[in-house]
């Protein structure tokens, strides 16, 4: 096995077929889903980094092997770890669809939400098989759920809402009581 350090994130790593037949390692069977060449292949890539004075602890590590002639090259990229910042919002809050039924109640439903001052920008208007519904993304204050229920039906949030927006045509798909409520 030999270990050569690419720069200071990256390392090279040749195993012949004499390590190959050591490792118990097959170039065409190794993959991560083999619980073996998983093993073996993160064993060495720990030592290689060792060896190279890479550390890997907290980091992101992405092997990618390549075989050339009787050997098996495996480069070793270490990067720092991305964080992710997952925000959980109450279900209540992510999206509410509301079904009017009519064009003629969706309009009525969003004269009295223009006049109530609905500033939200979130929020669109979709017909699907002649009915007409109204998405809202993100908090609704109570006191238009209250608007909402007397004009329309309230369906069963995220998963009703998307299966409006993919099948559904869009009327008005970003800030629809604004759009439509000044020419009402």
């Amino acid at each position: 096995m030999t270990v050569s350090r690419l720069g200071e994130d990256r390392v090279l790593i040749t195993l012949c077929h004499k390590d190959m037949d050591d490792f118990l390692l097959d170039f065409k069977s190794m993959s991560m889903s083999d619980n073996h060449s998983r093993r073996v292949i993160m064993r060495i890539m720990q030592v290689a980094c060792r060896r190279s004075g890479i550390s890997v602890s907290g980091k992101s590590v992405n092997v990618e092997a390549m075989l050339f002639g009787d050997d098996c090259y495996l480069l070793v990229t270490v990067a720092k770890k991305r964080r992710s910042h997952t925000y959980r919002l109450k279900s209540s809050t992510i999206c509410a669809c509301y079904k009017a039924g009519n064009a003629e109640n969706m309009l009525s439903l969003i004269e009295k939400l223009y006049r109530k001052n609905v500033v939200s920008s979130k929020n669109a208007v979709f017909e699907l098989d002649g009915d007409y519904y109204i998405i809202f993304d993100g908090y609704l204050p109570l006191q238009f759920r209250g608007i909402l229920s007397e004009f329309a039906e309230k369906k069963s949030g995220s998963i009703a809402a998307a299966r409006v927006r993919e099948y559904g045509n869009p009327v008005c798909p970003r800030n629809a009581v604004m759009i439509i409520g000044k020419y009402l």
